[in-house]
């Protein structure tokens, strides 16, 4: 019975499978004990002691014994807590921290190390929403919610199973299956600032399965502010963002599937509207500017199992980007003007070959291609124009476990061969054993950032018209080693503590720069480090819901590079910190069921000190708590109607978004106060 459920969960990064909207939990299952029976009842308590998916093979493996650092966010916990995005999701996590890049794009930093620019992947269902010309992924009201089924994350190194980008983590978006819809969902936000309008979103969700098909379909469709509040640059002129700084998203998810054959078709239109401009000073009165992020990909994968033992997987991946489209606009009716555009097409085939044992015991072997090709439509560099590379890169991996009655082993391999970088080897190793009550991981893993095209193309625009004495090389790539240990601790029966540390070690890191004529490149600076501890508490009252308190810190141990650090006029003043990146960190999240259908969602976000920069003046920001409440009301009147009010930022503290390196740009103002309300039916 147990491997027939991992072979129903097998099929995203991780597999897991949380349908239940129920209002209480129910008993807590064992990992070694859990049916399929079982399933169908999961609640957010049983989180880690549900078989997930994190090795390169397709074997279910429970949090606590998997070879990684892992969070699962469950959908229920999502609509639980009343997120508005994956901004409200994502501050939870022991380590993630948001921060400004430029132009009112903002991306994530982890465990003290800006990763917004190719360190953190992010998938959903599989296919990769990185833009592939510098690697970065944007968010506010980006991705929809609904349809989510579980996040999977893990919180540290993946280059081994996910190659580039996932130097710092993987972000895994799983939506619903077409089974667990089986209907039509809608659904609407509405919020509202104490100055003005926050969002207004719409959302469908559908789904059906019969016989050997299944089909599912998802969509969004909305736009939001950032902030009401006022935005001031480096020199003192300021805007009111409640009129602009607007996040428009499109976004549609479609999911087939026949037998052994998936096919799914994603369509991703993001649109970032921002006066506070590119760095310490804000655009000109009357006009702003447009930066769009299209994503169209598709995504084919036929697994097979010839045996219980041998299974087959054979995946194709396809991705057409348009990311950081520049068009500056007018207020005055003026003609916009197309500043950059750049054209990305992605492929990607990947063979795998799984070999497992009754015991759990497993061999992976893969190889896969994969190539980016560039179209320059409009650069921003006058006119000039240099050509690209189409960059390659050819794959072979391997990773075995096996179970000693005192630890489970597991050791793998990756290489890779890039045309314009030469080859790479990043090997990962872990011991692991779940002893009952208490359980224990080590890790060590080796990563890799490779070069975009967009760094490639930066340099190359840096040399044109250059003397050889002036021009620069291209950059190298970057490489991390990192160390975990996680300890965990069942302290009663609905009481769980975990306990991980880590040490990060990056060299040669790709570093941003603008000379004094304010032209821009890339550079590799000589390291990076930082070290900390992340600690989780879990109480699942079987009566009335659950609650979840977790802590993080980090701190630098190395630092060469001078954009990172805190330096004012009489030298660096924090060491042991990096910009934009609080020491500490805690989060409180609640579900309290009042009855079976009505339940009260605190959550609570404490972030200490931080230091940012408002052109070249240090700036200190001040500890913030962030509380929020969400009311959720199921089956109103009617079985499938549902409503939730929201209050967010109820004490009016004003979080903002300090730019995690020395760029100029100001702190970000975040959301004021906000009032939301939703409405979603379901039949």
């Amino acid at each position: 019975m147990k491997r027939k459920i991992i072979k129903n969960l097998a099929g995203g990064l991780f597999a897991l499978t949380i349908p239940c909207e129920c209002a209480f939990a129910s008993a807590p299952l064992s990992c070694d004990t859990i049916s399929e029976t079982d399933i169908v009842d999961l609640d957010l308590s049983e989180l880690a002691e549900v078989p997930v998916f994190l090795s390169a093979n397709q074997k279910a493996t429970c949090t606590s014994q998997a070879a990684g650092i892992v969070t699962v966010i469950s959908g229920q916990e999502i609509r639980n807590m009343g997120a508005r995005d994956l901004i409200d999701v994502l501050q939870l996590v022991p380590g993630f921290s948001f921060g400004v890049d430029t132009s009112n794009v903002v991306g994530l930093g982890i465990r003290g190390i800006q990763a917004h620019e190719g360190k953190v992947a992010v998938f959903v269902d599989g296919i990769n929403l990185n833009e592939h010309r510098f690697g970065t992924t944007q968010f506010g009201n980006h991705f929809s919610t609904e349809q989510i089924d579980r996040i999977e994350i893990i919180r540290g190194p993946g280059s081994i199973i996910h190659g580039n980008f996932a130097e710092m983590g993987v972000i895994n978006i799983i939506s619903k299956s077409a089974g667990q819809i089986n209907g039509v969902k809608v659904s609407g936000q509405y919020g509202r600032y104490e100055r003005g309008e926050a969002r207004k979103n719409a959302e469908l969700v559908a789904g059906k399965k019969w016989e050997d098909w299944e089909i599912s379909l998802s969509g969004k469709y909305g736009r939001a502010h950032r902030s009401d509040r006022i935005y001031r640059d480096a020199v003192g002129q300021s805007f009111d963002m409640a009129d602009q700084n607007e996040l428009d998203s499109r976004m549609i998810n479609l999911g087939v599937k026949y037998k052994e054959i998936g096919l799914r078709f994603l369509a991703d239109d993001y649109i970032v509207n921002s006066r506070d401009g590119f760095a310490a000073t804000m655009s000109e009165p009357g006009r702003y500017l447009t930066n769009r992020f299209t994503t169209y990909a598709a995504n084919l994968n036929f697994q097979h199992d010839f045996t219980e033992a041998i299974q087959l997987d054979l995946n194709a991946q396809f991705s057409h980007q348009n990311p950081w489209e520049r068009t500056r606009k007018h207020l005055d009716g003026q003609p916009p003007l197309l500043r950059e555009q750049v054209f990305v097409d992605f492929y990607k085939f990947d063979a795998k070959t799984t070999l497992a044992s009754e015991k759990g015991d497993y061999l992976v072997l893969g190889n896969s291609f994969a190539f980016n090709k560039f179209d320059l439509r409009e650069t921003g560099a006058g006119g000039l124009k240099t050509p690209l590379p189409t960059f390659s890169d050819y794959t072979a991996y391997a990773e075995a476990s096996y179970a000693f009655p005192w630890v489970t082993m597991l050791a793998g391999l990756r290489f890779d061969a890039y045309n314009e970088y030469g080859t790479n080897l990043a090997p990962r190793f872990a011991l692991t054993k779940d002893f009952g009550r208490f359980h224990f991981k080590a890790l060590y893993s080796q990563a890799f950032r490779i070069p975009t095209g967009g760094n490639y193309q930066k340099n190359a625009e840096y040399n044109l018209g250059r003397p050889a004495a002036e021009q620069i090389g291209q950059v190298n790539p970057e490489r991390t080693y990192t160390a975990e240990i996680e300890f965990g601790y069942q302290l009663l029966d609905d009481l769980d503590l975990t306990i991980n540390l880590f040490d990060i070690r990056s060299k040669n890191i790709i570093l941003y720069q603008i000379d004094e004529n304010d032209d821009d490149f890339y550079i590799n600076a000589a390291g990076q480090n930082t070290r900390g501890i992340e600690t989780g508490l879990l109480y699942n009252a079987n009566s009335w819901g659950y609650l979840k308190l977790d802590y993080s810190y980090y701190q630098s141990t190395r630092n060469t590079a001078d954009k990172y650090k805190i330096i004012d006029a009489q030298g660096q003043i924090h060491d042991r910190l990096n910009v934009g990146f609080p020491t500490h960190k805690v989060t409180f999240n609640t579900h309290a069921a009042i009855t079976p259908s009505f339940s009260i969602n605190p959550t609570l976000i404490f972030v200490s000190d931080r230091y940012g920069y408002t052109g070249d003046r240090l700036t200190h920001h001040a500890p913030s708590w962030n509380t929020n409440v969400y009311f959720r009301y199921q089956n109103l009147l009617t079985k499938g109607l549902e409503v939730g009010l929201g209050v967010y930022d109820i004490f009016n503290e004003r979080f903002e978004y300090v730019q995690p390196y020395h760029g100029g740009h100001p702190a970000l103002p975040g959301p004021s106060r906000e009032i939301m309300l939703k409405l979603s039916y379901q039949y």
